[in-house]
C-alpha cells in the first residue's frame, strides 16, 4: 500500500517522521525526510530555541531547558538525529547503487 505523503501538512509530516520506523519502512522514511527538507524544515526541534522555550513556558509553565520535560525533548531530539543519520546513509547508498547501475548499463 502506498501512502501519498505529499498531501500531508508540515505538522503531519513531523508526526509521521517521529513515528516512522525507518528500519522497517526505509523508503517511506526517506520520502518523509525529503519532503520535510523540501519545505525547509528540520527533522528535530532545537532545545535551545528561545521561541520554543517561550511557548512551552507561556502555555504549559514548563522550562524545556531542564527537568524531566527538557530531558524528554533532548532524548527525542537525539533519537530524531540518529534516525536522520540512518536515513541520510540510506539516501547515499541508494545514490551509489543508481550510479553503479548506470555504469553497468554503459558497459554491458
Amino acid at each position: 500500500m502506498s501512502i501519498d505523503f505529499s498531501k500531508y501538512s508540515i505538522k503531519e509530516l513531523h508526526e509521521a517522521w517521529i513515528s516512522i520506523d525507518d528500519r522497517a519502512y526505509p523508503d517511506r522514511a526517506i520520502e518523509i525526510y525529503q519532503l520535510l527538507k523540501d519545505h525547509g524544515e528540520e527533522a528535530h526541534i532545537e532545545v535551545g530555541d528561545s521561541t520554543l522555550d517561550e511557548i512551552a513556558h507561556h502555555f504549559f509553565g514548563l522550562n524545556i531547558s531542564g527537568g524531566i520535560f527538557g530531558a524528554e525533548v533532548m532524548l527525542g531530539n537525539d533519537l530524531a538525529r540518529m534516525k536522520e543519520q540512518r536515513v541520510l546513509s540510506l539516501i547515499k547508498a541508494s545514490a551509489r547503487r543508481e550510479v553503479e547501475q548506470a555504469n553497468n548499463e554503459l558497459y554491458f
